[in-house]
């Protein structure tokens, strides 16, 4: 909300000098690393990049970079999207029919471990129902045929929500994806991982989502 009042006066200044140059509405950028909202985004930016090589590596980058205010981190983040880091499930496990125990499948036990569908309830995600889903498939034939094949639908464990399943038709024995948008903690993380970009990630009708007071 502060930023968007910082630009709205950037926006305002502009409108009163006539002028919309990039030195008039440099103001804005400036005025937001000045705010408090920039110290916060300053602190912690450059998360993603401490990420990319290694996972334990990652996690000391990060605490170094969180003890320093922000200051450890300085690269860009590189040009390729998130799910060019995707190996393919052969790649990966070394067969193309990974058991449970080779994919780590977790047991919850319902008291500091739980399952996605109660970890939704728990979040107070709402959705109204009777809209038009908010999260768009381009092409199914692909999260049937080479996604399938060669990831084994990813989204089906990437989303925290159990928004995407892989089911079967009791009469045609067919693959269906259903898509359960009600369930949606709007992660966008469909949106970023899926390694054929068939995803997107739409903001939904009515502000529905989690309810972030309660998480």
């Amino acid at each position: 909300m502060k930023s968007g009042m910082l630009a709205a006066e950037a926006i305002f200044q502009a409108m009163i000098n006539d002028d919309y140059s990039a030195a008039q509405l440099e103001a804005y950028p400036k005025a937001l690393m000045d705010s408090s909202v920039g110290k916060e985004l300053y602190k912690s930016r450059n998360y993603h990049q401490a990420m990319q090589k290694n996972l334990y590596l990652g996690m000391v980058r990060m605490g170094i970079h969180y003890l320093f205010g922000g200051r450890f981190l300085k690269g860009r983040l590189t040009t390729e999207p998130d799910f060019t880091h995707l190996k393919s499930v052969s790649e990966y496990y070394g067969t193309d029919s990974p058991t449970a125990e080779q994919m780590g499948d977790m047991k919850y036990d319902g008291e500091i471990t739980f399952d996605k569908d109660t970890d939704v309830y728990y979040s107070g995600a709402t959705h109204e129902e009777q809209q038009p889903p908010h999260l768009k498939i381009a092409d199914l034939s692909i999260c049937y045929g080479k996604c399938r094949e060669e990831y084994q639908n990813p989204c089906v464990r990437f989303c925290p929500a159990n928004v995407y399943e892989m089911t079967t038709d009791e009469e045609s024995g067919e693959l269906k994806m259903q898509i359960n948008f009600s369930n949606c903690v709007h992660c966008k993380t469909c949106d970023v991982k899926d390694p054929y970009e068939n995803i997107t990630w739409e903001p939904p009708e009515g502000g529905g989502g989690p309810k972030f007071t309660t998480l």
